[in-house]
């Protein structure tokens, strides 16, 4: 398996010194940038897997950028790159969010809790670019007029309005729409799009659907329906 490569941009040396010998330990590939000029300049010249972004960098030069406008100006790419954001100030975790970042870690972080988000989303990011690889599958569903989902830029817009989803729910409801009105368990979406089948985490199921939901603004059993006693599936038509 090729081994990911991820881009640390945070303005104190400390910071970048930890995560690197950290994410190094685990095996990763890390370059890092002390400045949202200078992580743009990595990004064009080797484009990571991951980005894990400091929100409030060093601004004191009018040509810096602050985490947020580097964060905006990732998620604008052609090619999707997910971003994780880093902050010692927890009341930026819904601007952060709202500008693209798919999760969010405060500082001091908890290892094991960022190792677990980093392959999490690394996972979920590879499934969904596997699922898109054959040239016959479709890189833009419509499941109705106002809803589409873009594989190959891993969006999905409603009424013309990109809504933000982290990996894996864009998984999920991307493996659901290319399985229309078919019933899945929960286990079997686990096997599918999390790549691992163990019941303790059927309910991890649940709480993405209902999350879908809330974020596609559906309401109950519109468009995703539960299967009482077995599980989901979406339906069309």
């Amino acid at each position: 398996m090729p081994v990911s490569n991820i881009l640390v941009v945070d303005d104190e040396e400390s910071i970048r010194s930890a995560l690197s010998t950290f994410l190094g330990r685990l095996g990763y590939r890390v370059q890092v940038a002390s400045s949202g000029v200078e992580a743009l300049h990595w990004v064009d010249e080797q484009e990571p897997d991951l980005v894990l972004l400091d929100v409030v960098l060093d601004e004191s030069s009018p040509a810096q950028m602050s985490g947020l406008e580097v964060c905006q100006r990732l998620r604008a790419r052609e090619r999707f790159i997910p971003i994780i954001m880093l902050t010692s100030y927890p009341e930026w975790q819904v601007e952060s969010l709202g500008q693209g970042a798919i999760a969010f870690v405060t500082k001091p972080w908890d290892n094991n809790a960022l190792a677990n988000q980093i392959r999490a989303t690394l996972g979920a990011i590879a499934h969904i670019r596997k699922e898109s690889m054959p040239e016959t599958q479709p890189k833009l569903l419509t499941l109705h007029p106002d809803l589409q989902i873009d594989t190959e830029r891993l969006r999905v817009t409603k009424n013309g309005r990109q809504i933000d989803l982290t990996p894996i729910e864009f998984a999920l409801l991307a493996f659901l729409a290319r399985h229309p009105n078919r019933q899945w368990s929960r286990n079997e979406l686990l096997t599918h799009v999390w790549d691992y089948s163990w019941a303790g985490f059927e309910r991890t199921v649940d709480r993405h659907i209902a999350a879908l939901r809330r974020k596609l603004g559906l309401q109950r059993d519109e468009l995703i329906e539960t299967v009482h006693g077995v599980g989901y599936r979406l339906i069309t038509g």
